[in-house]
């Protein structure tokens, strides 16, 4: 938790660019939800970049979809004035990275509490909550 999916048409980016963006977008992820940046919160927050191939995807125009970005976090950690905040962001680092003309379609599907479950264990907000305060008391 939080899981992130792009998509990006094939042969848009360098692995370095899918690097950066992939960086980017996780710290912007963090930001909005209100988490720290610590090792524990940054190697929970994945990020995948992939390539859908050429002809795979269009619009009902015909045209050729810019990126999606789906943003998969735990149910309650984004209000709608940080998903405004973060689409503005994520805009931007795909817009960096591809084209300032690249159309991105952010879409945002929240996850009830007790319907994500890592290596068979669910998560639960209180846990979370727990290691925030920690990452504070070390700061």
């Amino acid at each position: 938790m939080p899981l992130v999916e792009i998509t990006v048409p094939e042969g848009t980016l360098s692995e370095t660019a899918a690097e950066v963006l992939r960086q980017r977008v996780a710290d912007s992820v963090l930001t909005a939800m209100e988490l720290p940046h610590t090792d524990f919160f940054a190697a929970a927050t994945w990020v995948y970049v992939r390539e859908a191939a050429k002809g795979s995807a269009a619009t009902g125009a015909g045209t050729v979809p810019g990126v999606l970005v789906v943003v998969t976090p735990l149910e309650g950690f984004l209000t709608p004035e940080r998903n405004e905040a973060l689409s503005v962001e994520v805009t931007r680092h795909v817009q960096e990275v591809t084209s300032p003309d690249t159309v991105v379609w952010l879409v945002v599907n929240e996850i009830p509490e007790g319907n994500w479950a890592v290596n068979g264990g669910l998560t639960r907000r209180a846990k979370i909550d727990e290691f925030v305060a920690e990452a504070a008391r070390a700061e």
